[in-house]
């Protein structure tokens, strides 16, 4: 079997990095949808002050937050695999040499874990997007709730 050409290599390569900004793209996209909508519960409980809406709105903010954790989970997936064909790539174009990259360094992302969300050693930009959905989620139903109790 014939090993590519180094410029096949680097279009790949350039293709695995596009997917995974888009792919991040899309997942900060999904947060911004979900404080918009957010920030519409309130104003339709304002505006409205009906029950039935409030629960309604809240409910779609509460399942918008729930499909971007889902999202930002398969983000994550795609984002290890885009990884690994750089990193394939990498290795392939000789760019994987120890005065580059020291050995022991370089660490693949790993799947989302629910408890990544409590400790706050945690620290990449895939577990602040999930956090950031659990807020808005939680803000929804905390919202919602206190809104029953109230007129109840």
């Amino acid at each position: 079997m014939d090993a590519p050409d180094k410029d096949s290599v680097r279009l790949v390569m350039d293709l695995a990095w596009r997917d995974h900004h888009h792919a991040r793209a899309q997942t900060w996209r999904a947060v911004q949808i979900e404080a918009a909508l957010a920030a519409g519960l309130v104003g339709i409980d304002w505006r409205f002050k009906s029950v039935a809406a409030t629960v309604l709105a809240g409910l779609l903010v509460a399942l918008s937050a729930f499909f971007g954790m889902l999202i930002s989970r398969h983000h994550r997936m795609v984002e290890h695999q885009k990884f690994r064909y750089i990193f394939n790539c990498e290795k392939f174009l000789g760019l994987h040499r120890d005065d580059l990259i020291p050995p022991g360094t370089l660490k693949f992302p790993g799947p989302i874990r629910l408890m990544d969300m409590f400790r706050p050693s945690v620290q990449n930009t895939a577990v602040f997007i999930f956090r950031m959905h659990m807020v808005i989620l939680a803000f929804a139903v905390v919202y919602v709730v206190a809104r029953l109790i109230v007129n109840f």
